[in-house]
């Protein structure tokens, strides 16, 4: 028997399984994965009442925090209904850009060419609430006639802001403009359990803000109602839509209708308003569905909401929209998914390369060694 051989195929896979759990190590590591506890999804209708047509949707990530890397679905790119995943709105696949300094923007968005942009949104009433907005909700969608889209993203964690804005081209030289959308997205505020601690309902908070120009005492007023259903499963994107059985139905309210309006403190909170929910130990994520009206009743000289009793208006009691006027426009309509149990974990690029090297070498290792 040849010792030094033997010895040396000892040697060099004992040095192959060392740098094989070394890798593993690498790759389970919470630091180099950037892995989270838990991630934030949003999949929703919104109705284009800017009073432009539109040419594109951008969601921008505002959070210095994330790049494209945190986000691992987006609605439009990479989810499967069994058609072609780019072809599920009118703008067709959007790209992800990292905004060093700032976050990521997801952009949406028609193409220019010889003076003409090739596709766009029209403005005005959409008269079927309800998450539609795309070729497999409503078959009018193509059609081109319907005044509103279907977006949607998913990202590891919860990122610290998300706005919403339709891109617009009102002077149709082919250069895209934002423009506020009225649906807000959902922030989720979430503070995991320590590993020394005892199984216990957690707490989540969904909060929406409401917008406002910056001339403006107050915003354009809406009102909006909440529902909220407890998973025992994570759940997807492609998941929070119309008809699936995670999106919480007429009979699981969380909240009824009340005044959404940037600038009322009498309402929510300077308008912002807050769901404040528990996490079960059996939850594996929660689902809320927003739905926005807008607001047609009585207002201020400054615009605030003037209607019913106490809450900017007289008297005691709470308002409804039976009180003011009834349920204006359907705005949109917001799928909120918070997933408490990770889907899966994404390395960082620099993760991914430690890793292929740390492969190659394992190779070159094994045949120069086992030869």
């Amino acid at each position: 028997m040849n010792l030094n051989r033997t010895h040396g195929k000892c040697f060099s896979l004992c040095k192959i399984s060392l740098l094989a759990a070394l890798l593993a190590a690498v790759w389970a590591s919470p630091t180099a994965a950037q892995a989270q506890v838990f991630g934030s999804l949003a999949n929703f209708d919104v109705v284009n009442d800017t009073g432009d047509i539109t040419h594109g949707f951008e969601i921008q990530i505002e959070d210095a925090t994330y790049t494209r890397s945190k986000i691992y679905s987006v609605f439009g790119l990479d989810r499967n209904f069994g058609v072609p995943p780019t072809s599920v709105e009118r703008y067709g696949a959007p790209s992800i850009t990292d905004l060093p300094g700032i976050g990521v923007a997801v952009r949406y968005a028609a193409t220019f060419a010889n003076g003409a942009w090739s596709v766009g949104t029209p403005t005005g009433r959409y008269a079927n609430p309800g998450d539609s907005c795309w070729p497999l909700g409503n078959p009018l969608y193509n059609s081109g006639a319907l005044s509103c889209d279907h977006f949607g993203v998913a990202t590891y964690g919860a990122p610290a802001k998300v706005t919403y804005n339709w891109l617009v081209d009102p002077t149709h030289t082919g250069t895209l403009t934002p423009k506020v959308a009225a649906l807000p997205a959902v922030k989720f505020v979430y503070q995991p359990p320590l590993p020394n601690q005892l199984p216990a309902p957690q707490p989540v908070v969904a909060q929406i803000e409401a917008h406002k120009a910056g001339n403006e005492a107050f915003g354009t007023p809406y009102w909006v109602k909440v529902f909220v259903n407890h998973v025992d499963h994570n759940v997807k994107v492609e998941d929070l839509l119309k008809g699936n059985a995670v999106v919480p139905g007429d009979d699981q309210v969380e909240a009824e209708y009340d005044v959404f309006q940037a600038g009322d403190i009498n309402h929510n909170g300077n308008g912002k308003k807050f769901a404040n929910l528990a996490l079960n130990p059996a939850d594996a994520a929660l689902v809320l569905r927003y739905e926005l009206y807008r607001y047609q009743g009585p207002l201020k000289a400054l615009g605030e909401v003037n209607c019913g009793g106490g809450k900017g208006g007289v008297g005691a009691g709470v308002i409804t929209p039976a009180d003011c006027g009834g349920l204006g426009d359907f705005v949109g309509a917001q799928m909120a998914g918070f997933n408490a149990v990770q889907i899966a974990a994404v390395p960082e690029p620099e993760t991914y390369a430690l890793l292929l090297a740390g492969l190659a070498l394992i190779g070159a290792v094994a045949r120069r060694r086992l030869s």
